[in-house]
């Protein structure tokens, strides 16, 4: 059985940019493209999709105590 802490060991989500803000978020591994919030009031043929930067499976460091 695994301890308490190993549901934070792994942070699986994946981290996006917007080129136009340099707004950041971390979305599930799921979703395959995003549009920031920045571009919701442009027409919808001019806007500019998120860069995916990182994609999951990194460790994180949990401290124990």
């Amino acid at each position: 059985m695994k301890g308490p802490y190993e549901r934070w060991k792994y942070d699986m989500r994946r981290v996006w940019e917007c080129p136009v803000c340099r707004h950041h978020e971390r979305r599930l591994g799921q979703v395959t493209s995003m549009i920031c919030k920045c571009q919701m009031k442009k027409k919808p043929t001019e806007r500019v999709c998120m860069k995916l930067i990182a994609e999951g499976g990194r460790r994180t460091e949990v401290k124990m105590e």
